[in-house]
C-alpha cells in the first residue's frame, strides 16, 4: 500500500529476509563448531602420542638408567603435554561458547517467529 509515497514491504518478505540472515550466522558458528572440534581432536592425538612417548621414555630411564638425553626428552613431553592440554581447553571453551551463540540464536529465532514459515507475520 503506497501512502504518501512510501510503501511498505510485504511482512512475509521482512521474515524471509530475517530468517536468511540468522541462517548463515548459524551456518558460520557450526563451521566454526567442526573447525576448531578438528582441531581439538588433533591435539588430543598429539597428546595421547606424546604421553606414549613420555612413558615408554621413562620406563626405559628406569630399566636402563637416566641419560641427559633421555632427561630432557621426558622434560620435552612434559612440557609439550602441559601445553596441548591447556590448548584443548581453550578449544573447549571455544566449542562450548560457539553452541551456546547458535542456542542464544535459535532462541531468539523462536521467541520471534523468524524461520518459521508455515507461520504468517501479523
Amino acid at each position: 500500500m503506497a501512502l504518501f509515497g512510501f510503501r511498505t514491504r510485504n511482512p512475509e518478505r521482512d521474515r524471509l529476509s530475517d530468517a536468511t540472515r540468522f541462517q548463515s550466522i548459524k551456518r558460520a558458528i557450526r563451521d566454526v563448531v567442526l573447525e576448531t572440534e578438528r582441531e581439538r581432536d588433533g591435539f588430543r592425538r598429539r597428546y595421547d602420542d606424546a604421553s606414549a612417548t613420555a612413558a615408554f621414555t621413562f620406563e626405559n630411564m628406569e630399566n636402563e638408567g637416566e641419560t641427559e638425553k633421555a632427561s630432557a626428552q621426558v622434560e620435552d613431553l612434559t612440557q609439550s603435554l602441559a601445553r596441548f592440554s591447556k590448548r584443548i581447553e581453550f578449544l573447549e571453551k571455544q566449542v562450548t561458547f560457539m553452541r551456546e551463540m547458535d542456542e542464544a540464536i535459535t532462541n531468539f529465532e523462536n521467541i520471534n517467529g523468524i524461520g518459521q514459515m508455515d507461520r504468517k507475520s501479523d
